[in-house]
C-alpha cells in the first residue's frame, strides 16, 4: 500500500516528512511526497502576523480532504486551533528542543545599542523590545537558509530562530539559547504534527510520543483560552516530567510582558485551560487587555 504525504516543499518541511517516511517505510509501506505551495510561500516579504493564522496549514490539509494525499505533515506551531471535520491529529513524534536562539557573534546582553535584530515573529519582536528596547528590531522573512544568508551578508547583527529548525537541518552556527521566561516559545514549537483521517490512527501509534502529545494539547488549550493564532505575541510552553505538566505562558505588547506559571497532574486540557485563564487575568491586571 502507498501512503501519499502532503507538505510544503521547504528544506525544513522535507526533513520533517523524512521522519514520517522513514517510519512508514520501516513498516513496509510505499510513500509518495506531494508538494504543496501555500499562499504564505508566495507572499515572501509580508510579516507572518499580517498574513493570518493557519496560512501554512490550510492548503496542505485541503490536499488530504480532496483525496490528493492521505496524510499531511506540519510544523505544529503553524497550525490553527481546530482541524477541519474529517481530519484528526494522528501523531506527534518526540519533540525537538523548543527554545528560541539568538544567532549572533555576541549574546543578548553584549550586543551594542542600536544593533539590528531580524525576526519575522511579532512574539519574538515584542519580547525583545521589553528585554532590550535599545535594539532595532527589523522584519525578516524567508526560510532558514535565506535568513542565515542575510545574517552572514551583514544585513542584521543577529537573527532570532527556533533551535528545533536549526537542529533538524543540521545547521552549525554560533548561537545563544534565549531563556524561556523572557522568550517563552511559540505554542507547539519543535513539534511535528501528522494529520489525516481517523482510520490511520492505529498506523501511527508507534510514531506518537505521548509526552509530546500531552504538551501539545495543553499548549493548544492555552491558546484557545487566551485567543490569538500562531502569529500573535503569545508564548506558551509545557514540559511533562514525572507525570507533572509544568507550564509557562507569556504575552507582551512590546512595552510590558506578563508571565504566569503552573505545575499540575491534571489532564492536558485542564492544565492548558488553567494556564490560559491565569494569563488572561494577569493581562487584565496589567492593563494589556480591557
Amino acid at each position: 500500500m502507498k501512503i501519499r504525504i502532503a507538505a510544503r516543499g521547504s528544506k525544513l518541511s522535507l526533513k520533517q516528512v523524512e521522519i514520517v517516511t522513514t517510519y512508514l517505510q520501516a513498516k513496509g509501506y510505499e510513500t509518495e511526497f506531494i508538494e504543496i505551495k501555500t499562499k504564505a510561500d508566495l507572499f515572501g516579504n509580508k510579516p507572518l502576523h499580517e498574513i493570518g493564522k493557519g496560512v501554512f496549514e490550510k492548503e496542505v490539509n485541503e490536499a488530504v480532504l480532496q483525496g490528493r494525499a492521505d496524510i499531511a505533515v506540519h510544523s505544529m506551531k503553524d497550525m490553527s486551533s481546530e482541524l477541519p471535520p474529517g481530519l484528526e491529529l494522528l501523531a506527534t513524534p518526540k519533540r525537538e528542543n523548543p527554545v528560541d536562539v539568538l544567532v549572533s557573534e555576541l549574546n543578548l546582553e553584549e550586543l551594542p545599542e542600536k544593533s539590528r535584530i531580524g525576526t519575522g515573529s511579532l512574539r519574538r519582536a515584542n519580547f525583545l523590545k521589553v528585554v532590550r528596547p535599545d535594539l532595532v528590531v527589523e522584519n525578516i522573512r524567508g526560510n532558514v537558509d535565506t535568513r542565515l544568508r542575510k545574517y552572514r551578508d551583514h544585513e542584521y547583527d543577529g537573527i532570532i530562530l527556533a533551535e528545533a529548525g536549526l537542529r533538524r537541518l543540521g545547521v552549525e552556527v554560533k548561537r545563544f539559547p534565549l531563556d524561556v521566561e523572557s522568550f517563552t516559545p511559540e505554542p507547539n514549537q519543535g513539534i511535528i504534527a501528522v494529520v489525516g483521517s481517523p482510520k490511520f490512527l492505529g498506523l501511527f501509534q508507534e510514531l506518537n510520543d505521548t509526552g509530546t502529545m500531552k504538551e501539545a494539547l495543553a499548549e493548544k488549550e492555552t491558546v484557545k483560552v487566551v485567543g490569538g493564532g500562531c502569529h500573535s505575541p503569545l508564548g506558551v510552553l509545557f514540559r511533562l516530567e514525572d507525570d507533572v505538566l509544568h507550564g509557562i505562558a507569556s504575552y507582551s505588547n512590546g512595552v510590558k510582558r506578563v508571565t504566569v506559571k503552573l505545575s499540575t497532574r491534571e489532564s492536558p486540557q485542564i492544565a492548558g485551560n488553567q494556564l490560559g485563564k491565569a494569563l488572561v487575568k494577569a493581562m487584565k491586571d496589567e492593563g494589556l487587555i480591557p
